[in-house]
């Protein structure tokens, strides 16, 4: 294919990044075929698991392993592939951190910060030959500035330069209010909203929202904080507390948040988050760094279990395990084209109890069985989108069934690469969407589904 005919599409032959191209929502078939399509090794993927297939503004496709990412422009035959050479913030190659000005702590100086093994865990399409990747860290520890492991996992903005070079910019999370909290580092879930050039974190504590376009790094003597926060608000999440109902004092309440595998944009522009013991919906703000600072209802419109009154029913869980405060290990959120939002539950431990998929009317849950309803051959679901046909792309260890809920019926994906089910992600800028499915030994690029 050639560089010219795809101008229109791509704002700029080759992909570079700059001041120029558009997030405005696409209405063509874009330039990849209408047709679906598979990758593994002999499409140039050195290693396996593949963890995520996305694409960026200018539909080039970008694909994850742990161990590195991987590029296929339109036109190209192969993906090329980048790593810690490239400037990837993998094990191995990590930015050196200098804590000494902090008003305490260790005052470490040096101190690093890069990926723990095993190495990238999702990844998600920004702007024009812009991908995101988050990383594995290790969330042990103290959760402050006494904690060696502080600056582990987090995440790098990956641009695509004119000569096929990678610009990687470390994006370190950190708390917004005082840097003497580091909670944030493992990489759950990436969700880019493309009219808003904003980027979502999911992470094994909270969930982070992030202006990409703002990132810089602090000044020679600068305060740490006062570049974060022109890019930077973090963090937020809906709580329930543990085998009590949540008092509001922290130093009392044993919260229960984190694992936010969840994200998905609702069409008001709020933020739906799931992750392992709760779930809700966080209200956007103009100002960044106000979206931190709020507190209660200013926060969220929807915090499912806090606070939960069993007599009545007011506000409930989205599962209900056997006591308050008990993992539901909620995998995926997505919101159906008639509002309905759908929650899944997906342990990562095989031995812990799955409680199936629930769907929320804005008034009440309805529960169902992935297996009977859904067409799964196993109820631990792994992921879940909204297709905009009304029905529902539903992942399982082995299978993908599109499950229409209305009329009951489902079908099984056939032809997708081997291996356990990784993630979904869904490309509604092109038309028909892209459905990526990415598998322990490969990716599918599907466009083409069974009625």
């Amino acid at each position: 294919m050639r560089c010219a005919a795809l101008l229109a599409f791509l704002a700029g032959c080759g992909g570079g990044f700059g001041p120029g191209g558009t997030d405005s929502v696409a209405t063509g078939p874009g330039p990849w075929p209408v047709a679906n399509v598979t990758y593994g090794s002999g499409d140039g993927i050195q290693e396996t698991p593949v963890v995520g297939l996305t694409t960026d503004t200018a539909q080039n496709r970008w694909l994850a392993t742990n161990a590195a990412l991987y590029l296929l422009r339109p036109g190209d035959t192969r993906f090329r592939r980048f790593d810690a050479r490239d400037g990837l913030h993998l094990p191995g190659n990590p930015i050196q951190y200098c804590d000494r000005d902090f008003a305490g702590g260790d005052r470490s100086c040096p101190i690093y910060g890069a990926a723990m093994a095993p190495g990238i865990t999702t990844i998600e399409g920004g702007s024009q030959g812009e991908v995101f990747v988050g990383y594995h860290g290790r969330s042990a520890g103290a959760g402050d500035w006494t904690d060696p492991d502080r600056h582990s996992g987090k995440l790098d903005r990956v641009r695509l330069k004119g000569d096929g070079s990678l610009q990687v910019d470390r994006m370190d999370l950190v708390s917004s209010v005082s840097a003497q909290f580091w909670e944030n580092r493992r990489v759950d879930r990436l969700l880019y909203d493309h009219s808003r050039r904003e980027l979502y974190v999911g992470t094994n504590h909270g969930v982070d929202r992030l202006r990409p376009d703002a990132f810089r790094n602090p000044k020679p003597g600068e305060w740490f904080l006062a570049s974060t926060r022109e890019w930077l608000s973090d963090h937020l999440h809906p709580r329930v507390c543990f085998h009590k109902a949540c008092t509001g004092d922290e130093s009392k309440d044993t919260q229960m948040i984190g694992d936010w595998r969840g994200l998905w944009l609702a069409a008001d522009g709020d933020l739906w988050v799931a992750g392992k013991w709760t779930a809700g919906k966080i209200r956007w703000t103009q100002q960044l760094p106000q979206w931190h600072a709020r507190l209660g209802a200013d926060t969220f419109s929807v915090a499912f279990g806090d606070p939960y009154d069993p007599a009545i029913g007011r506000n409930p869980p989205v599962f209900r395990p056997p006591r308050e405060g008990d993992p539901v290990e909620l995998s995926a959120v997505a919101v159906a084209k008639d509002g309905t939002a759908w929650f899944a539950s997906g342990p990562q431990n095989t031995a812990t109890r799955t409680y199936g998929i629930a769907s929320w009317d804005g008034k009440a849950f309805r529960y169902f069985d992935p297996v009977r309803d859904a067409g799964l051959p196993e109820a631990n679901v792994r992921d879940l989108v909204a297709l905009p046909d009304g029905r529902l792309a539903v992942a399982s260890f082995s299978a993908v069934a599109l499950w229409d809920p209305a009329a009951s019926r489902h079908t099984t994906v056939a032809g997708l690469p081997k291996g356990t089910i990784q993630r979904l992600e869904l490309d509604q800028r092109v038309a028909p969407p892209s459905l990526h499915v990415a598998t322990e030994q490969g990716a599918a690029a599907l466009r083409v589904l069974p009625p």
